[in-house]
């Protein structure tokens, strides 16, 4: 950081430091949450609602329902006793402190916050937009469980196509194997790229889920790519080419255009880097948090990580803004837990990964917990929201497992995948 940017970030005296967050979603609801009132924030998002995306995926078996996943933005923002704007930021202009919008608003900052996440990979692959189903938000599941719910309707020959082998696609399969894996037509094919599933995850989890997946109709087609899709069809670079009735499409996430259009990357395409204390290594008034940031060492983008990196840019802001040296952002050493549907769950720490069904209960956790940290139930609508999302927890997830024989019974297997 300049000794001039920090002198100009001090010095403001007579107004309170005008503070941007841009994107509302882990890493910037955060960041707003843990900034003081002492400070003008403004919180701009294209969306109302706040969405939990690491549990979206149980949507596709309708065990969690949209209102449970969702809190409202201007609620939330508006207790921490900052202001939200539902927009879309078009540009930032670094130089002159701007961020412009697309409702035609310019508003100026001491201190913006980048917080935007990613948009969905594509790969420029014909006919993906207009024929795929995206796997991206609340709004996406919830069209999927709609279309499986009306696919289903007939006991004829159902073939559905997953793109995508990683956390999401892999989930995804889970959860249509939770609810339709009786259905006498189902035919499910999981598409990857790289040579095994979950492939920045310990091996033994791509032999397990295949292990699983054996009594069902279920193929993996790895090291191949899809090449072009149509409306009931899905052709590979393998040279197959297969039927679909609904291609699922979790290909990943890419940096959004407004990160290189303003200036924050070299390359189209990059995640913005910035130093150990989440500063945008161009432009000292910057911060980037959440998956837009390329922070050095760490390679994972999970939403606990998100919200570490929030909290650390509030802190930091508050460092910068009483002239003190920054601190370094430290990545917590916290388990990954993967979800199969109520076939298996995976606890992953590291290169070692614990596998039981009861392990379930531990994602369920997460998901409460961090919503009600997010959202303490403070007033009656956040009382509310809480009774319903637990109240979904227990009839759609806890019920059924232990009034079920066969869910009792695999609820005693509990090992260690090597």
């Amino acid at each position: 950081m300049s000794k001039s940017e920090k002198k100009t970030i001090s010095a403001n005296k007579g107004r309170p430091l005008q503070i941007v967050v841009i994107g509302a979603n882990f890493a910037g609801l955060t960041t707003a949450n843990h900034l003081s009132r002492n400070f003008s924030v403004t919180v701009i998002d294209s969306r109302q609602q706040f969405e939990f995306l690491p549990n979206i995926h149980e949507l596709l078996s309708g065990v969690k329902k949209p209102d449970s996943l969702w809190i409202d933005r201007k609620r939330l923002i508006g207790r921490a006793g900052h202001r939200f704007i539902k927009d879309t930021v078009t540009s930032i202009d670094p130089v002159k402190k701007k961020v412009y919008t697309s409702g035609r608003k310019r508003m100026p900052y001491d201190i913006c916050v980048v917080a935007v996440g990613g948009v969905n990979n594509t790969s420029g692959i014909a006919g993906t937009a207009k024929f795929s189903l995206p796997f991206k938000s609340v709004e996406d599941c919830q069209n999927i469980f709609r279309k499986l719910k009306s696919l289903t309707q007939s006991k004829h020959r159902l073939p559905i196509v997953i793109v995508g082998g990683g956390l999401e696609g892999v989930e995804a399969l889970g959860e249509i194997l939770r609810r339709y894996r009786r259905h006498p037509g189902l035919e499910i094919h999981l598409i990857e790229n790289r040579n095994r599933l979950l492939a920045n995850r310990p091996r033994s989890l791509d032999r397990d889920i295949r292990k699983i997946c054996e009594p069902y109709n279920v193929h993996f087609h790895t090291k191949t790519r899809v090449t072009k899709i149509a409306a009931n069809r899905v052709w590979l670079s393998s040279r197959i080419a297969l039927d679909s009735d609904a291609t699922i499409w979790t290909g990943g996430a890419v940096p959004p255009p407004l990160i290189h259009k303003s200036g924050l990357t070299e390359q189209p395409g990059d995640w913005a880097p910035v130093n150990k204390g989440l500063q945008s290594n161009y432009f000292d008034s910057i911060f980037i948090a959440g998956d837009a940031a390329e922070w050095p060492g760490l390679e994972r983008k999970q939403a606990y990580d998100a919200m570490d990196m929030g909290e650390c840019v509030a802190q930091n802001i508050e460092l910068l803004s009483a002239g003190e040296e920054l601190q370094d952002f430290h990545p917590a050493s916290k388990p990954t837990v993967v979800s199969f549907g109520d076939l298996q769950t995976y606890v992953i720490m590291g290169n070692i990964a614990v596998a039981g069904p009861l392990l379930a209960g531990a994602k369920e956790g997460i998901f409460q917990a961090t919503m009600t940290k997010l959202d303490p139930p403070k007033g009656l609508t956040s009382a509310i929201d809480l009774y319903n999302r637990t109240s979904d927890s227990l009839f759609n997830l806890a019920i059924p497992t232990l009034t079920s024989f066969s869910s009792l019974r695999r609820l005693a297997g509990f090992r260690f995948l090597i």
